[in-house]
C-alpha cells in the first residue's frame, strides 16, 4: 500500500492568499486520480487555525474540504493528526472529510514490516518549555468554551495575530531540528520504532542512522514536501512542484 505524509499546509482563511494552496490542491487532486486508493497522513497544521464553530467554517477552506472528501469517496483511508495551529478539528471536519482523526498522542502504525511512529511534533523532548506549560490550558474545555463566545470574525484575526508570531519564534529554527525534538525521536528509535515522521519545523529532511529513519516532512508554504512510504522501499521524501513540473505522480 502507498501511505503519503505531509504536514504544515497552513491554510489562510479568506482573504489571505495562500502561496501553496492552489498546489496543494492539485496534489490531492493526483492522488484522486491513482488507479488504485492508498492513505493520506495529514500531520497537523493543515488549517492555519480552524475552529469548529457551531454555525460556521472558516472562509477559504472549501476546496481542501471538498478534495478530501472526494478521496475518502474513492476509498482512500484519510487520517488527520491534530497540530499546534488546528488542534480543535473534530467532528465537524471528519464528517465532511470522512477522515479519521487521531488523538494528541503519537500514533502508532504498524505496516506489517515496520513499525512507524507519527506526530506533528509540537512539545516534544526537553525544548519549547513555555508551549509545553500553555499547552494543556489552551487546549483545555474552558478554553475552548471561552473562544466559542467571540464572532468567527474577530476569532480568526486573533488566531491569525497569533499565528504570525508563533512562525516567526519557529523560522529562527528552521535551518535545524530543534535538540529537544531530536532527543525525542532518537529515543523513540531506540525503543521499538524503526520509522519516525514528524511535521512543525518546516524542514524538509531525512536523518539515517543505525537505529532507523527520521522524517521532518517540511510544509506547503515554500517547500511543497511529503514523504512517500510504500511496503517494500525506504520513505521518500519528495518536492510536489518540482515533481509536478515533469508530470504525473512518483510511484
Amino acid at each position: 500500500m502507498r501511505r503519503y505524509f505531509l504536514s504544515d499546509v497552513h491554510l489562510y482563511p479568506e482573504p489571505m492568499e495562500h502561496p501553496g494552496r492552489t498546489t496543494f490542491i492539485s496534489f490531492l487532486r493526483k492522488l484522486h486520480d491513482e488507479e488504485e486508493p492508498g492513505e493520506l497522513w495529514v500531520v497537523g497544521d493543515l488549517f492555519d487555525f480552524w475552529f469548529e464553530y457551531s454555525a460556521a467554517v472558516p472562509a477559504g477552506y472549501s476546496d481542501c474540504i471538498c478534495a478530501l472528501r472526494s478521496l475518502t469517496g474513492k476509498n482512500w483511508n484519510v487520517h488527520f493528526l491534530p497540530g499546534n495551529h488546528d488542534y480543535w478539528v473534530g467532528r465537524r471536519f471528519s464528517v465532511a472529510t470522512g477522515a479519521v482523526i487521531h488523538g494528541p498522542a503519537p500514533v502508532k502504525l504498524d505496516t506489517g514490516r515496520r513499525k512507524v511512529l507519527i506526530h506533528h511534533g509540537d512539545g516534544l523532548g526537553s525544548g519549547d518549555l513555555g508551549y509545553r506549560i500553555m499547552k494543556p490550558v489552551l487546549r483545555s474545555a474552558a478554553a475552548r468554551f471561552l473562544f466559542s463566545m467571540i464572532h468567527p470574525t474577530l476569532g480568526s484575526r486573533f488566531a491569525l495575530l497569533f499565528s504570525s508570531t508563533s512562525k516567526r519564534v519557529l523560522r529562527r529554527d528552521l535551518d535545524r531540528i530543534p535538540q529537544g525534538l531530536m532527543e525525542w525521536v532518537k529515543s523513540q528509535l531506540e525503543e521499538d520504532a524503526d520509522i519516525v515522521i514528524t511535521g512543525h519545523t518546516h524542514l524538509d529532511t531525512v536523518i539515517r542512522s543505525e537505529k532507523g529513519v527520521y522524517v521532518s516532512l517540511g510544509d506547503w508554504l515554500t517547500r511543497y514536501t511529503y514523504c512517500l512510504l510504500n511496503d517494500d522501499a525506504d520513505p521518500q521524501l519528495i518536492s510536489f512542484s518540482e515533481q509536478n513540473a515533469d508530470g504525473g505522480m512518483n510511484r
